[in-house]
């Protein structure tokens, strides 16, 4: 096949901005949740690693001997939105044939490549189950291998030369496989090895070919919050470590929110614990949370552990299918109490200053239950007396009461502090001698995104109120 070089057409990709949405991204809007997996040589075909059921071969024979009748039905019974499945990550090791990628490394058909057309094996039996299929691709290309990051011209940072040649290797793959591709996740996208907006563009305009509808997400790395990173992009990567945090809307910027983490325990060899077995949370906190981002208009995409023959952690499995269920049954739940700005918001349990993120009590007494509308559960902090609690309610909003509700401890003296950046905070309220009563304060209305809760005493064991619970935080603008 004829190397296809990069031209500039970048008048074709779809531009997003705060005005415009875009409406490709209404499908993915719609599904609601989907599911991520990492299908990599040196996982699946690594024998030291649980995925790989014990066995290794070559990787062209790992990639036929996949059951993708055996991962549909099981993407089936986790009533899944979608599917985002691993092309490659660092390796030369790819899951379909590319001529292009051959031509430029200089590798024979199934010593990087596969000679199976995973993808489109993936997209059959996908499809009948009427399942869209999404990929993971990366900016950064097979740059450990050596003979493939010599052939084209990796270095840091990153080449422009490189960047094109990369882009032409997928864009291969987006023109094979035209709407049978509905979107792309794109790894290594990062500021600092390199990647700009002229980089993105040209890796953007690779990805769309063959499907202009194509859904693209460009990850800059790990972010403290979900974050727009660039015009090119559809959705964005949403790349956590934890399920926590929320979107004010649908949008940011014109992009559709989005987020990505894990559901396994432990820590994997390619960071965190993505693609690890287990379950990092129970049904109804995993239920919860895919639904309070639903309800808000945003998208989440679930790292689960996927084997060798195809199938899924059993744990994991069974966690996974009452989701839709219990998604469809908590629609359009209000606040409560009604108007309070707290509900269901991300919550955080802090050291005194704030600097520190503390454990939680018990293990059972998580940040969410102190904004979860029921008053017979309660957020606590472990390891320290004194400590803080934080509520961010995703947006400023000019608020003007505040009353915290105590679970079996109670703060004998506390402050309250809001801030609109979590960098300059101010102090709305102070008491001291509580008893454990509800303590309610009101106060000129005053534009703030995040509000701590900060127990100043007890400061240690033996005194009234023992240690500050909070079983309830609500907020109001008036």
């Amino acid at each position: 096949m004829k190397i296809i070089h990069w031209v500039a057409s970048l008048m074709t990709i779809t531009v997003c901005s705060a005005s415009q949405f875009n409406p490709a991204t209404d499908w993915f809007h719609k599904a609601g949740y989907g599911i991520f997996v990492h299908y990599l040589e040196d996982i699946q075909n690594n024998a030291n690693q649980v995925h790989s059921l014990g066995k290794r071969t070559s990787w062209d024979d790992c990639v036929k001997e996949f059951d993708v009748k055996k991962f549909a039905d099981a993407m089936a019974q986790a009533n899944v939105g979608y599917v985002i499945f691993t092309m490659h990550q660092r390796t030369r090791f790819l899951i379909a044939p590319n001529e292009t990628f051959d031509k430029l490394t200089g590798y024979k058909p199934g010593e990087a490549c596969a000679t199976r057309d995973l993808v489109e094996d993936l997209y059959r039996a996908l499809s009948k189950k009427h399942i869209p299929l999404m990929l993971y691709w990366t900016g950064d290309g097979p740059r450990q291998d050596e003979k493939a990051a010599k052939a084209l011209g990796w270095s840091q940072p990153v080449p422009l030369d490189y960047v094109k040649k990369w882009a032409d290797v997928v864009r291969e793959y987006g023109e094979r496989y035209g709407k049978k591709v509905a979107g792309w996740w794109v790894d290594g996208c990062y500021p600092f090895i390199g990647y700009d907006d002229e980089r993105l563009g040209i890796l953007a305009e690779a990805l769309k070919a063959g499907n202009k509808d194509r859904i693209i997400a460009l990850n800059p790395g790990v972010q403290q919050k979900v974050q727009f990173y660039t015009i090119y992009e559809d959705y964005t990567c949403g790349e956590q470590n934890d399920f926590r945090d929320m979107p004010a809307s649908r949008w940011i910027n014109g992009v559709q929110w989005h987020i990505l983490s894990f559901l396994g325990c432990g820590s994997s060899h390619i960071g965190a614990a993505w693609g690890m077995p287990g379950i990092k949370y129970s049904k109804s906190e995993l239920i919860d949370y895919v639904a309070d981002v639903n309800q808000a208009g945003g998208v989440v995409s679930i790292d689960v552990l996927l084997y060798r023959d195809g199938a899924l952690d059993r744990s994991q499995l069974e966690v996974l299918k009452p989701l839709r269920p219990g998604i469809n049954s908590l629609k359009k739940r209000g606040p409560f109490p009604p108007g309070n700005l707290a509900f269901r918001k991300p919550a955080r349990l802090l050291s005194l200053d704030g600097t520190r993120e503390l454990s939680v009590n018990s293990g059972v007494h998580f940040p969410r239950l102190g904004v979860d509308g029921k008053i017979n559960t309660y957020a606590l902090a472990g390891g320290e007396w004194p400590w803080t609690y934080e509520v961010d309610l995703l947006k400023p909003v000019n608020i003007s009461r505040i009353k915290v509700n105590f679970g079996k401890g109670f703060a004998t003296e506390l402050k309250i502090t809001v801030s609109v950046d979590r960098k300059e905070w101010k102090q709305v309220a102070e008491a001291k001698d509580l008893d454990g009563k509800p303590f309610e304060c009101r106060f000129e209305p005053l534009l703030a995104e995040f509000v701590r809760v900060s127990a100043l005493k007890p400061d240690g064991p033996n005194q009234k109120g023992t240690q500050m619970s909070i079983t309830e935080l609500e907020v109001y603008e008036k």
